[in-house]
């Protein structure tokens, strides 16, 4: 591994701007969903499936990289996946139709799929364990601020020059900064792939602690879109509120998260990952529970807000829990990916319930998966991932 010799100033930050390249598209897509169907002529309900299809492609992805990881250098990897999602802002930005768009948001989950499990399992190449946590938290912080600032960000451009331009001005910018900074800044890493592609598969899948992180990671996924989806129709709704008192809603579960990911070093260092990750689970499931039943409209903005603080609490975490679960990081971090994904299109998936049922069941089934999480992870997952028992 590239340890304290080789490590310098500009490796974290590189890592975040890498990081941080993966959410403009996104941001894009949902800010500028209206401008971009009206200039494309079709319904906003097509024009949203831009992120169904970004989702589906990068599960896709993250399966495919699984074995892709085992065969080539982590670094490399993530220099094609930044240039993967340059590609698709410059593209997205140029599409002519909605059908040449979707084409660009395949490119664009595929950069997701590459990026952001290597950006993961490179802190593993350069950070001790002791500090991965830590290392792991900023960039969540970083992912953050990418949301925070990102909406206002992409409505001054769009205003400038429409949604084009903020594809390219935004998504395409950060995407070749993150391409600049890992191609000159970044060590090169000891891993340089494997000819047994499938030895790291075996690895996991015989792993029952890696197993069960993968599986509650899923759950988990699949249950905090009711607190980072559901919950602003959920209160517009219910509350009969409009869409700018709304938004300084949305504003302020992004600030909760950046400072929960700011907290979750220390905790980390004191409780441990496994632990820390239990805690979050059964917090969002308490908050979940408290917006879907709340009288008012404070009692559910407060909940809210505290189950994504505590969010960041388990996403870092069980972030740093996966990494720790195999020696085939590369392997163990898309598969990490992969579950997610997955779970965020179950999450979403789930809203069609509410065709015939409430709110409060949608709450109560997104809950119930928040605790089975936790549970999986008591039952079956270890702090260092050696084993197939828990501690």
């Amino acid at each position: 591994m590239v340890k304290e010799n080789k490590r310098n100033r500009l490796i974290l930050p590189s890592l975040l701007i890498a990081t941080l390249s993966t959410y403009p598209p996104s941001i894009v897509a949902a800010v500028l969903l209206t401008e971009i169907s009206n200039d494309l002529n079709i319904p906003i309900g097509i024009g949203g499936q831009i992120r169904t299809t970004a989702s589906i492609v990068a599960f896709l992805g993250s399966i495919a990289m699984t074995f892709i990881s085992s065969r080539y250098n982590y670094k490399r990897l993530l220099t094609v996946g930044l240039l993967v999602i340059a590609a698709s802002a410059v593209a997205s930005s140029l599409s002519p139709s909605f059908s040449v768009l979707l084409l660009a948001t395949v490119l664009t989950g595929a950069g997701m799929a590459i990026v952001v499990p290597m950006t993961t399992t490179l802190i593993a190449e350069y950070f001790s364990e002791a500090e991965q946590g830590r290392a792991i938290s900023l960039l969540g912080m970083g992912g953050g601020f990418g949301f925070l600032l990102g909406g206002t960000i992409v409505g001054q451009i769009a205003a400038v020059g429409g949604w084009r331009l903020a594809y390219i001005g935004f998504a395409g910018t950060l995407g070749a900064l993150g391409l600049i900074f890992t191609y000159f800044a970044l060590p090169d890493t000891e891993n340089k792939g494997s000819r047994d592609i499938a030895s790291g598969i075996r690895e996991i899948i015989s792993n029952r602690s890696a197993v069960g992180c993968l599986l509650s990671n899923l759950f988990a996924s699949a249950a905090i879109q009711g607190l980072y989806f559901w919950c602003f129709s959920f209160i517009k709704e219910t509350f009969q509120i409009g869409t700018v008192q709304t938004g300084y809603i949305f504003t302020g579960t992004a600030v909760m998260f950046i400072t929960g990911s700011y907290l979750t070093a220390p905790v980390l260092s004191k409780l441990g990952s496994r632990f820390t990750t239990i805690l979050g689970l059964l917090g969002t499931s308490v908050c979940t529970i408290a917006y879907n039943i709340a009288p008012t409209l404070a009692i559910a903005t407060a909940a809210i807000l505290a189950g994504n603080l505590l969010d960041a609490f388990r996403y870092n975490a069980h972030n740093t829990l996966s990494l720790q679960q195999a020696k085939a990081k590369g392997s163990m971090m898309s598969l990490h990916n992969a579950a997610s994904n997955l779970g965020y299109t179950i999450g979403g998936a789930l809203g069609v319930i509410l065709l015939v049922t409430d709110w409060q069941t949608l709450g109560t089934i997104l809950t119930i998966m928040s605790v089975l999480a936790a549970v999986i992870i008591q039952i079956t997952v270890h702090q260092s991932g050696s084993g197939n028992a828990p501690d």
